[in-house]
């Protein structure tokens, strides 16, 4: 059986549906901003979790992240954003580029 065509009713076909696009880069200075709770791990493992991140008055380009250390959390030490090697906003964590021996 064949379908006359100009007798059929005419379907408009829906727009192609626009797929949203990603960030053209890499915001490491928001990521860092908003880091507290993120894991921070080194070249030996896990360091310990940022509490805070804190303005460096030292260097106003470059905040402080306080990070909660030790086996129970009980000791903070302080170091620069520049430390951060790679920052995973997905998985919350932090890498640093050094080891930190006054961490373990």
């Amino acid at each position: 059986m064949a379908i006359d065509v100009a007798a059929a009713p005419f379907i408009q076909a829906a727009p192609p549906l626009r797929v949203a696009e990603a960030p053209k880069s890499f915001d490491r200075d928001y990521w860092i901003a908003h880091c507290e709770g993120y894991r921070v791990d080194g070249h030996d493992g896990r360091i310990g979790f940022v509490e805070e991140v804190r303005p460096n008055p030292a260097n106003p380009n470059s905040p402080l992240l306080a990070i909660r250390v030790g086996a129970l959390g009980r000791r903070l030490i302080v170091v620069p954003a520049d430390d951060v090697h790679s920052i995973v906003p997905r998985s919350e964590r932090i890498w640093l580029r050094a080891p930190l021996a006054h961490a373990a």
